[in-house]
C-alpha cells in the first residue's frame, strides 16, 4: 500500500492573495482541519489551518484581509509514492495532525491526516485477515486453534477431512476431552513449542507441530496424517527404483544412449555414451547436444516429433548406426532419446558398407526408372497429439491382422497415408499395395478396372485380356479410396468378392481366386448414404469391421508446427533454400486458422510461402492472401460438414473481388496475393462472371 492509496484527494488549494473569509468558507465546506497554500505554479509554500484562523481573528484581522501573513510555511510533506510502512513510522514520530501530499516536483496533490492513517490501518488489517483466511482454508495441513482456556475455537477444512470431524461440533469443547492423547499444558502455560510429535487424534495417526499464540493467548496445532507421508514416501521410493533400474538397463547396453530435454540439453547418459564421447558424465550433463555431436539430427526430432531408427550418420569421420525417438507428454515434445551403435565396429562397418552399396544401387535404379516413391510407414505420420498417437498405435495393432479397415475423416487429413502405413506394418508388406480412387474412374470402366477382362470381352479390348486391380493386389492390400462414390452395381460385386474371395473377369466364365486385404476410405457420411439407399448396408458392415476416424487439423492444433518443420525440411531440399523457422506472427496465424483443407492445405500454404520467402524465416508477407489479410472479413463457417472444396469456393468468391479492388485490377499481383496461378485466377473470374 502506498500513500496514493491512503491520501485525501481533490482538496481545494489556497493562494496567498485569497482572503481569510474564503479560507474559513473552504475549511467549513471540506470539514478539514487544514488546506495547502500554493504559489502561481502550483508549488506548495505552506498550510492554512484552523489554528491560523483563530490566531488571525484574535489579532484583530478582518475577513477581507489576505491570508498572506496568516498561513504556516513550515509544512510536513509526504511524497505520493511513499510506502505504507514508512508513512506509519513518520506518523508515529510527528506531533502534527495533517500533512500535505506532493509529487516529485513539489506540487500539492492532496492532504494526509491521522484519520487517514487509522482508516489505512483498518484496510491493511482487513486485507491481512482475508489473506490469512484464504491460507487457512486452502492449506493442505490440518489446523486447530485453541484459546487460553484450552477450548477449541477453529478447525480448517483440511483438519475436518483428516480427522473426520466438523468444526461446528468441536467449537467451545475442551481440547483435552476431544483429543486426550495431546497435552497442551506446557504450550499454554510456558509457551513451549512442540515439533514433530507423533500422536493419535480421533484414531488417526498424525504428525503435528504445536506453537503458542502470543503471551499465553492460546495455541495452534498443525498436523498431517502419516498415511499421506507414507504415500509420498512410497511414490518417491518407486520413482527412485525406476530411475535406478533405468540407469542399470542403459549401462548394461553396449550402445551409447543419451536423453535430451526440449531445449536439446543432455539430461541423462549411460556409461557407454561417456566412453563414446570420451568425457565424464558431469562434463556431458546439461550441455547442448549439438556441441557434443556434429550434424546431429536429434534437434529435428525435437521439432517434428518424427522417430528415426537405424539411420547411418557420420560422426567424427566414422560411420555409425543411429536411432532417435521423441519423448511426448500430453501432446508436447518434452525431449528425445538417442542411441548410437559404436561397439563391434567391424560389424558396423560391414553393415554400413552394404547399406552404402544398396543406396548406390537404389540411386542407379532411380535414374533408370525415374523418381522412386518412398514407402510410407507410421514413423512418417507426424503427430504429437495424444489422440492421434493413440490412433497410430491402434492402427499399427490392427495392421497385424487381416480384417477389413474403414478410414473416415475430412478431405486432406491423411487417410491415404494411414492406409499405406497399415500395409507396410502388416504381414502383407512384401506383397503389392494397390490403390484405386473410386471417384476418379469413369462409371463404365470401374468393373473392368477392378476385375479385369478376358480377351475379346468388348470392342477395343486388349488382346490376351487385362488383369484387374484385384488380381494385381493378390497377396497384398487393396486400398479403395472415396468408397462412398462407388455405384450400387459395383458395390454388389465387391461384396461378393469379399464374401467368396473370388471374382470373374469381364467376359469370362472362369472364377479367379484372390487373397487381398481391403482398406476403404471416405470423407462421406456412409450411414446417411445407407439410410438414403445410396450405399448397401451389407457392404458397409462388411467393410466397417475396424474403423479409424482420422482427426482433422482443427482438433489437433499442436501438430501444426511439427508438420511445418517437416514440410520446410523437404521443401528446402526441393528449392535449395535454408528456411529454419517461422516468425511469431506467422506461427500465431497458422495455429489460429481452422484448416478446412487439413494437412493438404497446410502443406500447400507452406510450399507457397517457401516460394516467396527471401530469408531464413517465413514472414507474414510470405503467406497466401486469405491468411494474412484477415481484415477483409472473410470467415469460414464452423459447421462440421465443411470440407476443403466448398470452403475454397466460398473463400475465393468472397476474396476475389476485394483482392482485385485492392490491387487495382492487376491480375499478376492478385494471383500472387491469393497464392494461385494466373490461369486459375482467370478460370475463377470466368466462373464467377467477374469482368
Amino acid at each position: 500500500m502506498l500513500m496514493s492509496d491512503m491520501m485525501t484527494r481533490d482538496v481545494p488549494l489556497l493562494h496567498p492573495q485569497d482572503n481569510l473569509g474564503q479560507g474559513v468558507a473552504l475549511l467549513r465546506w471540506t470539514k478539514l482541519d487544514a488546506l495547502p497554500v500554493v504559489d502561481e505554479e502550483g508549488l506548495l509554500i505552506g498550510i492554512f489551518t484552523k489554528a491560523n484562523v483563530l490566531d488571525a481573528f484574535l489579532a484583530g484581522a478582518e475577513p477581507s484581509e489576505t491570508i498572506q501573513r496568516h498561513f504556516t510555511s513550515q509544512v510536513v510533506t509526504v511524497e505520493i509514492n511513499t510506502p505504507f510502512r514508512e508513512v506509519e513510522q513518520r506518523a508515529k514520530q510527528s506531533s502534527v495532525g495533517t500533512g500535505v501530499v506532493v509529487d516529485k516536483e513539489g506540487k500539492a496533490l492532496g492532504i494526509f491526516t491521522k484519520v487517514d492513517m487509522i482508516m489505512a490501518l483498518f484496510q491493511e488489517a482487513e486485507q491481512l485477515a482475508v489473506e490469512l483466511n484464504t491460507v487457512y482454508k486452502a492449506m493442505p495441513n490440518g489446523l486447530i486453534f485453541v484459546d487460553r482456556n484450552n477450548r477449541i475455537q477453529q478447525m480448517n477444512p483440511s483438519g475436518e477431512k483428516i480427522l473426520g470431524l466438523k468444526q461446528e461440533t468441536l467449537k467451545g469443547c475442551l481440547f483435552g476431552s476431544v483429543f486426550p492423547s495431546v497435552d497442551l499444558s506446557m504450550v499454554l502455560k510456558q509457551s513451549q513449542h512442540l515439533v514433530g510429535m507423533q500422536t493419535q487424534m480421533n484414531k488417526v495417526t498424525v504428525l503435528c507441530n504445536i506453537s503458542p499464540v502470543g503471551e499465553a493467548a492460546g495455541a495452534v496445532i498443525v498436523f498431517q496424517a502419516l498415511t499421506d507421508f507414507d504415500q509420498v514416501a512410497l511414490e518417491l521410493d518407486v520413482t527412485k527404483r525406476l530411475y535406478e533400474t533405468l540407469l542399470t538397463v542403459t549401462n548394461i547396453a553396449y550402445e551409447a544412449i543419451f536423453v535430451v530435454d526440449d531445449e536439446g540439453k543432455i539430461t541423462l547418459v549411460n556409461e557407454a555414451a561417456c566412453h563414446f564421447f570420451g568425457k565424464r558424465e558431469k562434463e556431458l550433463l546439461q550441455r547442448p547436444i549439438d556441441q557434443v555431436i556434429e550434424n546431429t539430427r536429434i534437434i529435428r526430432t525435437l521439432k517434428t516429433g518424427m522417430a528415426e531408427t537405424n539411420e547411418i550418420q557420420v560422426i567424427n569421420g566414422r560411420v555409425y548406426i543411429v536411432s532417435r525417438l521423441p519423448i511426448v507428454r500430453q501432446g508436447k515434445i518434452i525431449g528425445a532419446v538417442g542411441k548410437i551403435v559404436f561397439q563391434k565396429l567391424e560389424e558396423v562397418k560391414d553393415v554400413a558398407e552394404r547399406l552404402a552399396q544398396m543406396d548406390h544401387e537404389l540411386k542407379f535404379y532411380k535414374e533408370k526408372v525415374g523418381t522412386a516413391r518412398l514407402v510410407v510407414t507410421f514413423n512418417q505420420i507426424v503427430t504429437v497429439s495424444q489422440d492421434m498417437r493413440r490412433l497410430k498405435q491402434e492402427a499399427e495393432m490392427a495392421a497385424r491382422g487381416n480384417s477389413t479397415i474403414m478410414l473416415t475423416g475430412d478431405s486432406g487429413t491423411g487417410k491415404e497415408l494411414f492406409a499405406e502405413a497399415i500395409h507396410q506394418a502388416s504381414p502383407r508388406r512384401k506383397g503389392p499395395y494397390v490403390k484405386v480412387n473410386c471417384a476418379a474412374v469413369p462409371e463404365n470402366l470401374l468393373e473392368s478396372e477392378f476385375f479385369g477382362y478376358a480377351s475379346g470381352a468388348f470392342t477395343g479390348a486388349q488382346r490376351g485380356g487385362k488383369a484387374g486391380k484385384f488380381a494385381i493386389a493378390n497377396g497384398g492390400t487393396f486400398f479403395l479410396d472415396e468408397i462412398g462414390d462407388m455405384s450400387l452395381n459395383l458395390q454388389s460385386k465387391l461384396l461378393r468378392v469379399l464374401e467368396d474371395k473370388s471374382f470373374e473377369p469381364v467376359g469370362s466364365n472362369e472364377s479367379v481366386k484372390v487373397d487381398v486385404r481391403i482398406i476403404a476410405a471416405t470423407n462421406k457420411d456412409l450411414i446417411q448414404k445407407v439410410e438414403c439407399g445410396e450405399f448397401r448396408s451389407d457392404l458397409y458392415y462388411r467393410l466397417n469391421v475396424i474403423n479409424f476416424h482420422i482427426i482433422p487439423m482443427r482438433e489437433r492444433s499442436e501438430d501444426i508446427i511439427p508438420l511445418v518443420h517437416v514440410f520446410l525440411e523437404r521443401l528446402n531440399q526441393d528449392f535449395g533454400k535454408q528456411i529454419t523457422s517461422v516468425s511469431p506472427a506467422v506461427r500465431k496465424i497458422l495455429i489460429g486458422h481452422r484448416w478446412p483443407g487439413n494437412v493438404r492445405e497446410l502443406k500447400n500454404v507452406i510450399e507457397r510461402a517457401v516460394n516467396f520467402a527471401s530469408g531464413d524465416m517465413l514472414e507474414l508477407e510470405d503467406l497466401p492472401f486469405y491468411l494474412r489479410e484477415q481484415k477483409l472479413g472473410v470467415s469460414l463457417p464452423s459447421e462440421k460438414g465443411w470440407n476443403l472444396e466448398n470452403a475454397h469456393e466460398h473463400l475465393d468468391k468472397e476474396t476475389l473481388e476485394k483482392a482485385l479492388l485492392k490491387m487495382k485490377g492487376n491480375k499478376s499481383e492478385v494471383a500472387r496475393l491469393l497464392g494461385i496461378s494466373r490461369s486459375w485466377l482467370y478460370e475463377k473470374m470466368r466462373r464467377y462472371d467477374i469482368k
